[in-house]
């Protein structure tokens, strides 16, 4: 039997940088944002202010750990049978046992701290801008609660009648959604980066991979640009106090974000393989190249993934 680890502590340990710059991230935005002189009489007290929104950090982390475990563990594996399905292609599914004592292999998988908030933060900050340019403006909003979420998320304009100061401290449960929007596609992925390696055979047409391989294209060159109007506008206007809040808090969101997927990364991988074990998923799309859990797993029975099935 394949042992399963449902709990990694060493993760939490090494989630203790992203945790500490998160909260470094939350004092910086409060202390800067509220210490400027207009905003002082409001009486606020910035150490309470970042508190409270490391609180809202640490709500962050169970989102990100949660997500981890639901969409990487619970569904990953029925949505690769699902694209497997679509593109009539085949997934085959190696399982790692054991880990590498390298250090560069350590570090490696904890790269993951690095580049997943950094992968938040301009993913979150795209989306925003979108929201922003897309909704019309403030005085024709309807009182629909589709459009409540959508405002609440519009952390780029400054509504009338309400002070900086306050509409900062309103933006967070705003922040928070964006920033669980951003992870849910990583959610997804980020179990088959260590214990799983998994690889497509078979795959779509020519024409439908131009296709998907240009609006990539397309879509992240939209991103690099909307990025760029938003740091021009916020460096060359000043931009509102709200920009100088929400940005630095999504900072320590994103952080606090990936340390709860990375905590939670070793239970899904232990879901995953408990589907396995057990069968759950589409065994027709995927191979699982274990002889533990698959005994027909052999090298000659595969020759036949490698041939053409455009039924």
């Amino acid at each position: 039997m394949i042992k399963e680890r449902t709990w990694e502590y060493e993760a939490i340990v090494g989630a203790v940088a992203p945790l500490l710059l998160g909260f470094a991230a939350y004092s910086i935005a409060a202390i800067s944002t509220f210490s400027i002189p207009q905003l002082t009489h409001a009486g606020l007290d910035q150490v309470a202010i970042a508190t409270l929104t490391f609180i809202a950090g640490l709500l962050t982390i169970g989102l990100g750990y949660e997500s981890i475990v639901l969409f990487g563990g619970v569904c990953s594996l029925s949505l690769a049978g699902f694209i497997a399905t679509v593109t009539k292609s085949k997934q085959l599914i190696e399982i790692r046992e054991k880990k590498s004592p390298r250090l560069w292999k350590t570090m490696i998988e904890k790269s993951h701290l690095i580049y997943l908030p950094a992968l938040l933060f301009f993913t979150s900050i795209s989306l925003g801008w979108d929201v922003y340019t897309a909704l019309p403006a403030r005085s024709s909003r309807s009182v629909g609660f589709a459009n409540q979420i959508l405002y609440s998320l519009n952390f780029f304009a400054t509504p009338q009648r309400v002070n900086a100061v306050m509409f900062s401290l309103r933006l967070t449960p705003g922040l928070i959604l964006i920033t669980v929007i951003s992870g849910l596609v990583p959610s997804i992925a980020l179990p088959y980066f260590r214990r799983f390696r998994i690889t497509g055979i078979n795959a779509g047409p020519f024409h439908s991979s131009l296709l998907t391989a240009v609006i990539g294209s397309v879509v992240g060159l939209s991103i690099i640009l909307s990025l760029l109007g938003i740091f021009y506008k916020v460096s060359a206007g000043g931009g509102p106090t709200s920009y100088h809040y929400a940005l630095i808090v999504l900072i320590g969101l994103s952080l606090h974000y990936a340390a709860g997927t990375y905590i939670g990364r070793g239970r899904s991988e232990s879901i995953i393989l408990r589907n396995m074990l057990d069968g759950k998923y589409d065994r027709t799309r995927i191979v699982v190249l274990d002889h533990m859990v698959n005994p027909n797993a052999k090298v000659k029975q595969l020759e036949s993934l490698f041939q053409d099935r455009w039924d």
